[in-house]
């Protein structure tokens, strides 16, 4: 492996200089690392996100400079990604899918490619030059890098509060279950160490659940696209006489949550445990010591609703015309959506339509954004609202894909191309207090 090129003192002058306007996120803090919060560039777009180290907040390449000079922010991580095909599996014989979860499956875009992520550090002057560095690098002082380290991998502010909104809307009752608990005393206890946690049953090491009356770990249930684990967890409840219903999922236990099921036929739902931090330290853990490394139930009903290609399902054998251009950019319905994507259509369909008229021409549009608030952008109506119907309007998220050309058939298999990836379902937040009025904008299939 070459040595990387060592960077020069005079290369790292202005983040240095930049040290005390940069921050470092915490685990509840917004951070817009997969959209910009005037537009609807991601990392996937050809110019990438650059998230800002002193607010968090993202912006595509043509609002970086006004940005930095706004909100006075001297760095930013630059993140783009690629999605590349996954390869094909010569022993694997291809069937066609039978059942629904097999479609599923097959259209989720973790099965059909790998995601490549490239990162820079980005300095920005008062003039409004940018220089870069690579990333990560041992060169890269220590404050600047532990905060982009932290902003690339920290949960998108969309997604949490698409994962908030699916929590509040799901009653989590106290179970019935849970005062006076019994607990078995068999001697086991668990590691801190979450490699060594697996299914007892298939030695699974996702989606694991301990079960809080013995001990035992098992893996989650399937899920109704497929994946999830292979009902472990549930197999122990039957197999112990239905005695012990209660079951916590590993890697979402913090100090103040987690994820609680009750298989009881009475309950059969995500339930509240008061005294969980007493259960948990029966089996050998403290809660205040664990850190949240799996994803929560609600995470994974988000990921399943934003990723699944349902239109694979309605339209499939249907012979589509594919559209783009302005006026044929389409919203990606978020599980719960698309009315609301319904509504907003047929208000930016005719031009003479005041949402059109208002937010859709570019000028009034750019005009509202160079006004927004510098402290929360994402959040303000008036700026989402100039975002959306410009990126309805303009044509700039439906885009016709080049008309390949055939090539003669190559008597070695190339290496997998970089996938052009549709602009995700992303979800600006038009009214915070509006019961989830969130719509994204992505290329029309």
């Amino acid at each position: 492996m070459a040595t990387p090129t060592p960077i020069t003192d005079e290369q790292l002058a202005p983040f240095r200089a930049a040290m005390q306007t940069i921050r470092t996120p915490g685990t509840y803090d917004k951070v817009y690392n997969d959209e910009c919060v005037f537009s609807f560039d991601t990392p996937f777009s050809p110019g990438g996100l650059y998230v800002s180290l002193s607010n968090w907040q993202g912006v595509s390449a043509s609002y970086l400079t006004s940005h930095s000079t706004k909100t006075s922010s001297p760095v930013y991580v630059l993140i783009k990604k690629v999605r590349v095909a996954k390869p094909d599996d010569p022993d694997k014989v291809k069937e066609e899918p039978k059942t629904m979860n097999d479609l599923l499956q097959a259209t989720l875009p973790e099965n059909r490619y790998d995601e490549v992520v490239s990162l820079e550090l980005v300095a920005v002057d008062p003039s409004g030059s940018t220089s870069a560095i690579p990333f990560p690098h041992d060169d890269v002082p220590m404050m600047v890098a532990s905060a982009a380290e932290a902003v690339v991998a920290h949960q998108a502010a969309g997604d949490a509060e698409a994962v908030n909104t699916l929590v509040e809307d799901e009653e989590r009752p106290v179970s019935k279950y849970a005062e006076g608990l019994v607990q078995l005393d068999n001697g086991v206890k668990i590691s801190p160490d979450s490699s060594k946690w697996e299914c007892a049953e298939s030695g699974m090491k996702e989606n694991l659940w301990l079960n809080l009356s013995t001990g035992y770990i098992g893996s989650g249930r399937k899920n109704w696209d497929g994946s999830g684990g292979t009902n472990g967890g549930l197999n122990h409840y039957t197999a112990t006489g239905n005695q012990y219903p209660l079951a916590v999922k590993l890697g979402t236990i913090t100090p103040t949550d987690a994820d609680v099921y009750s298989y009881a036929p009475d309950e059969d739902q995500m339930v509240k445990v008061p005294k969980l931090g007493e259960y948990l330290k029966h089996w050998g853990i403290n809660i205040m010591d664990l850190q949240k490394t799996d994803k929560s139930m609600a995470e994974m009903e988000l990921d399943l609703n934003q990723n699944a290609e349902l239109w694979a399902i309605t339209e499939k054998g249907a012979k589509l015309e594919p559209v783009s251009g302005p006026g044929f950019t389409g919203l990606v319905n978020l599980g719960n959506s698309c009315y609301m994507n319904s509504t907003l259509q047929l208000l930016m369909a005719s031009p003479a339509s005041p949402l059109f008229l208002k937010y859709g021409d570019k000028a009034i549009a750019d005009s509202l954004i160079a006004t927004a608030p510098t402290d929360a952008p994402a959040e303000d109506p008036i700026t989402q609202l100039a975002k959306l119907a410009n990126g309805i309007a303009s044509g700039d998220y439906s885009v016709a894909p080049p008309t390949p050309t055939p090539t003669p058939k190559p008597k070695s298999k190339p290496a997998p191309a970089p996938v052009p990836a549709p602009v995700r379902a992303t979800a600006p937040m038009l009214a915070p207090t509006d019961a989830g009025l969130e719509a994204a904008a992505k290329e029309y299939e």
